[in-house]
């Protein structure tokens, strides 16, 4: 062997033998610190399981309702002392960079959790993050003890934050008094221990309302409502949720709907209404590959929910076995039972935002076969945008906001309508894949988000006058 080769050779050993013991090193200091911040946070859940903690909440709460407005109605400012951050809560507020020196904070009240399907909110919020706002992604998940606020990084300036407080269903409940002034209590503490000053509120859900507002009396915060559904059309919701988003359509500083449906909705409530449809990641989807299947594939992904009319699906199975049906997603509330006989159904439940567009790929054809409800009728579908950067064909019930891309996507609204258009799809499509892709192109989140940014750059300019 050359002697310089194996001289380099042994050197890179050596080298390879030094890093693997100096990671074997970090690893034993990670182990040790996270014994002690495990043995830290059981101590302080100790704290708030005592009767002096659960006093002292008591008095927290009364002063935030009965004294500091009496106080402010005198002009008196309550004295405030800055309060030592839990490492269980924060580690260090120098963990989180501040935004950009010329740009707001922005406090998610989000309608999903951050890793649960990727759609309109995630896509959003990182537009914000990646444009040098840090990005508080605030949790429907609640704890009942442990720190005030919990933190946890998503992505560069994307931060999911919860919250100790009532447990409660936010799809559901509407936010009383004490539940707001717990959830507010983790608020304050994170504003205070991350230095938030000049922030932005996007409310995603209206469970959020009371605490929202309670925030922008206090903080001077502006309130985005970002309505992207039909609330009322959801089986779950309680009449005291549609109350708070009738008071939140009047009296946010902004709201954003995403379709027209839904911005004719809130015009009866206010006089100005953004109207932000969704979009796509066209570059994400533009990699979708094409199909090169034995026999003809039709194919969904998104939430096969009680809104996914599974006989429709069903029936037009039965009528063509000689084509295979994949629908991918989560088939958590809805009916399934309708494919239990049919060997050319499948169902590989969800996947990651990051395969989709393999999957798109494997579809000859893609089809939105929601029910006609008010609550479809008012949506605007993202994967309608992700199908058609893919260049894909679909084939969709006459909902209002797909019904306005014909001819680009189908229609059909009974089994035997799909039936004629999937065959018409599939017989001739030549031509048609780059008009859908570059529809798509020019409906992407970015070209949404300047429209965003720029609503809540104004509401904030409104607010600091």
């Amino acid at each position: 062997m050359n002697e310089p080769l194996a001289d380099r050779l042994a050197a890179a050993e050596r080298r390879i033998e030094e890093l693997e013991a100096e990671l074997q090193r970090e690893r034993e200091r990670s182990r040790y610190s996270q014994q002690r911040l495990a043995t830290k946070e059981r101590e302080v859940q100790d704290i708030h399981r005592s009767r002096a903690w659960g006093l002292v909440a008591a008095l927290r709460s009364l002063k935030h309702r009965l004294v500091d407005p009496l106080l402010g109605r005198v002009g008196i400012a309550w004295p405030r002392r800055r309060a030592a951050a839990s490492p269980a809560e924060t580690g260090q507020p120098s963990s989180y960079p501040r935004s950009r020196q010329d740009a707001y904070d922005v406090i998610c009240f989000s309608t999903c959790d951050w890793d649960s399907r990727f759609q309109r909110p995630q896509q959003l919020m990182s537009l914000f993050a990646a444009a040098g706002h840090r990005v508080f992604y605030i949790s429907q998940q609640f704890r009942r003890d442990g720190p005030s606020w919990a933190i946890a990084r998503k992505r560069h300036n994307v931060y999911e934050v919860t919250f100790r407080g009532k447990v409660l269903n936010v799809y559901a409940h509407g936010l009383r008094d004490r539940a707001r002034d717990l959830l507010m209590d983790g608020l304050d503490a994170l504003r205070r221990d991350v230095s938030i000053e000049a922030a932005a509120m996007i409310v995603q859900l209206p469970f959020w309302w009371p605490l929202a507002r309670e925030a922008r009396e206090r903080f001077g915060w502006p309130i985005l409502y970002d309505c992207m559904d039909l609330h009322s059309g959801f089986a779950t919701v309680r009449k005291a949720m549609v109350i708070q988003e009738d008071e939140m359509l009047a009296k946010a500083d902004v709201v954003v709907a995403s379709s027209a449906l839904l911005e004719q909705r809130a015009l009866t409530k206010r006089d100005a209404v953004v109207l932000l449809r969704n979009a796509c990641d066209f570059e994400h989807f533009a990699k979708t590959p094409s199909a090169n299947n034995a026999r003809p594939v039709i194919g969904y992904y998104g939430a096969i929910a009680d809104w996914f009319d599974s006989a429709l699906v069903a029936e037009l199975a039965e009528r063509r076995p000689e084509w295979d049906f994949i629908l991918v997603g989560s088939t958590y509330g809805a009916d399934i039972s309708p494919f239990a006989n049919l060997p050319n159904v499948s169902l590989p439940g969800e996947e990651a935002y990051e395969s989709l567009p393999e999957w798109l790929g494997r579809f000859d054809v893609a089809i939105i076969p929601f029910k006609r409800t008010k609550l479809t009728e008012a949506t605007n579908p993202v994967k309608v945008y992700e199908m058609l950067a893919g260049g894909k064909p679909i084939v969709s019930v006459p909902i209002p906001e797909v019904a306005a891309l014909a001819p680009l996507v189908r229609l059909a609204s009974s089994a035997e309508e799909f039936e004629r258009e999937i065959t018409a799809a599939l017989a001739y499509d030549a031509g048609s894949a780059e008009e859908r892709r570059a529809f798509a192109r020019e409906h992407t989140w970015n070209r949404r988000f300047e429209v965003l940014q720029s609503v809540t750059n104004e509401a904030v300019e409104r607010r600091a006058d």
